[in-house]
């Protein structure tokens, strides 16, 4: 019984890391178009579950003269995303914005290097919880 039961709860942590793997891969649908333009995909991404409408902020060291893109994925139906970029005094910082059924893209020209946030919300039509995924490039 207690070997069934492990094997269940290993499947299962398959099944959600595997979603959350492939939310991982919209974010690197979204990349797509701006590596063609030359932007870098960084490897490093972070991702997780988060209770469907509660917002979720990352910090991250952006330097003047890069131009900076943001790609926020999900692999679930029905869900709507926004994110946001703002600066030291709370101002939003994105030059462009946009969006697709699995993901969005945010653009950045940081004014200055410095400390930004990135705010970000997922919300289900359905679910209680959003899997997610959040990738960034540079140029």
């Amino acid at each position: 019984m207690k070997i069934a039961s492990a094997a269940l709860a290993l499947a299962v942590a398959s099944l959600v890391h595997a979603t959350v793997d492939e939310a991982h891969d919209f974010t690197m649908e979204a990349a797509m178009p701006f590596v063609e333009q030359g932007f870098i995909v960084r490897e490093d991404y972070w991702n997780g579950e988060v209770k469907s409408g509660q917002k979720l902020m990352i910090t991250h060291q952006l330097f003047k003269g890069n131009e900076y893109a943001f790609w926020l994925g999900t692999s679930q139906e029905g869900v709507t995303l926004d994110m946001k970029v703002f600066d030291e005094k709370n101002q939003p910082v994105q030059i462009k914005a946009t969006s697709d059924k699995f993901f969005m893209s945010v653009r950045v020209n940081p004014p200055k290097t410095g400390t930004y946030r990135i705010v970000f919300e997922l919300k289900s039509k359905s679910e209680p919880g959003v899997l997610w995924a959040l990738s960034y490039g540079y140029r």
